[in-house]
């Protein structure tokens, strides 16, 4: 087999480890017990982040913030579900540690990227997971997927602030309306590049990106999980913030079962009850 097709091989088995998580929901935690909650009330993987205040409080003074190894591991050891470790963008070190403590999955997330940080994104072809990306728009999903993304996940600019819903819509919509107008023809396949002219072909031909599309991004409340997937996102990762509302294990269960029913306004007015 040549070295292109292994390649292609890999691609391919990545990005058919990242179709477990569609038509569901991807929790942010913050320890193992929150990780127990997710798999109880119906998540389909859990993603270990740095708690929120801790990553403003950092910030405010001037440090880096990075999830803890022995977090990543303690969740694996407390849950069956697949578990994300969330890694500074570019930071190819803390991939490797991560994919070595047993991590299912690596999350490149720019949250926790400061200008000072490493900030390039790494080649995600190199490691035996799959690695989720961040993009605003079609030629920045294209440019991740090119990199090796097996999933992407919507995300904007700002460093350290707690995403907004707002900008979350705004970034779906500009990768769903990129998409077609790529499509529709209202954009050239050449204006995206020429690295990316064969994934813009198959976006075309097939009408969606060749790997899940998730929303991401200030997601705590059932009605919004719902709204991204009627606007066509593949399915959602939450905010940890979920884990600091009262109740966090009934607003976890309502998110999940907004996301099954976000078409059937029936059932979702049972999930959106607070």
């Amino acid at each position: 087999m040549s070295a292109d097709s292994k390649e292609q091989k890999h691609i391919q088995t990545m990005r058919n480890m990242t179709k477990q998580f569609k038509n569901g929901v991807i929790v942010a935690v913050e320890n193992s017990n929150h990780a127990v909650i997710a798999e109880k009330v119906g998540a389909l993987g859990v993603e270990v982040v740095v708690n929120a205040e801790n990553v403003k409080k950092t910030a405010a003074e001037n440090q880096v913030v990075t999830t803890d190894p022995a977090i990543v591991r303690d969740v694996l050891d407390s849950i069956v579900l697949p578990v994300i470790a969330r890694v500074r963008q570019g930071h190819f070190i803390e991939a490797e540690v991560m994919e070595a403590s047993g991590a299912n999955a690596i999350d490149e997330h720019e949250v926790q990227t400061s200008n000072k940080d490493v900030g390039i994104p790494m080649d995600k072809k190199s490691y035996k997971i799959p690695i989720f990306g961040g993009a605003a728009n079609l030629k920045e999903a294209l440019t991740a997927i090119n990199q090796g993304a097996s999933l992407i996940r919507t995300t904007y600019k700002e460093k350290y602030d707690v995403p907004h819903i707002e900008k979350t819509v705004q970034a779906l919509n500009k990768i769903l309306n990129d998409i077609n107008d790529l499509v529709e023809g209202k954009v050239e396949i050449a204006s995206l590049g020429a690295d990316l002219e064969e994934l813009a072909k198959d976006v075309v031909a097939n009408k969606k990106l060749p790997v899940p599309l998730f929303a991401e991004g200030g997601i705590v409340l059932p009605s919004d999980a719902a709204m991204m997937m009627d606007l066509g996102a593949d399915g959602v990762i939450t905010s940890s913030l979920v884990f600091h509302v009262p109740n966090p294990d009934r607003r976890i269960w309502s998110i999940v079962k907004a996301v099954q029913n976000f078409n059937d306004p029936s059932k979702l007015i049972k999930y959106v009850e607070y």
